[in-house]
């Protein structure tokens, strides 16, 4: 067998085993939001700061699997929503209503199983929660 065979055979042995994993997956980004929920709820007028910090640490977890299991707008999402966190902790100010809609947004993907990047709707639905960040 070659090197390139090797290689060849690991790799699919590796997309086997993460897409034995993809069922698990709901389970765990569902227990996510359940932790950005959590999260979210410490962000308080005392110390925001370390409120965002937190929700931050989490919607960094969720960012980074989305596209590992076939959720790309998950990934897209946690993006967007990383970046506002971050942001507002940078400005000391937030708007609960857009964290909001961005964990509304996960939530129906999740929710309705959208895999993939959903298109055009999952362009729409970036742009909004873009737009809403500002």
């Amino acid at each position: 067998m070659s090197e390139e065979d090797d290689f060849a055979a690991a790799l699919a042995q590796a997309q086997a085993a993460v897409a034995g994993m993809a069922d698990q997956y709901i389970g765990w980004v569902t227990a996510d939001l359940e932790r950005l929920d959590q999260a979210i709820i410490r962000i308080d007028a005392a110390n925001p700061a370390m409120g965002l910090k937190g929700a931050y640490e989490v919607a960094h977890d969720i960012k980074g699997q989305g596209a590992t299991f076939g959720y790309r707008l998950v990934t897209d999402i946690g993006a967007l929503l990383c970046r506002y966190l971050h942001l507002s902790q940078e400005r000391n100010a937030y708007d609960p209503a857009v964290i909001d809609a961005h964990v509304q947004a996960l939530r129906t993907v999740i929710d309705n199983r959208v895999q993939g990047d959903a298109g055009e709707l999952g362009k729409e639905i970036l742009a909004s929660l873009t737009a809403a960040a500002r």
